[in-house]
């Protein structure tokens, strides 16, 4: 995605799973690694291609449907080089809102 005098930015995106919601409507679970660290580049990015994030009123899909209360996304792991060629990664389990906004699919 580009945009004019914007800086280049990569994301790959991987479906994970295909669901309903309660609307009826189709939902995709991804997972999504960035390569660049731009602000909101997920959230526009997924934008950009026609798959906005559930719940995510500033780009695009609207305000937080009654099964999901925020706009759906989740860093569950986090890579940094910390310098001298070490690497600090963390992981974060789904929290427990967005665990049960799956559960209601």
């Amino acid at each position: 995605v580009e945009e004019r005098g914007g800086r280049p930015s990569c994301t790959e995106v991987r479906s994970v799973a295909h669901l309903a919601c309660p609307e009826g409507r189709g939902v995709s679970l991804v997972q999504v690694q960035i390569h660049t660290g731009r602000r909101h580049q997920i959230r526009a990015h997924l934008a950009a291609v026609g798959h906005a994030l559930v719940g995510d009123s500033a780009y695009g899909a609207g305000a937080p449907p009654n099964w999901c209360m925020r706009t759906f996304l989740h860093a569950s792991e986090l890579g940094i080089d910390s310098g001298g060629g070490a690497r600090l990664e963390v992981q974060a389990p789904l929290p427990p809102e967005l665990g049960a906004a799956l559960a209601a699919l």
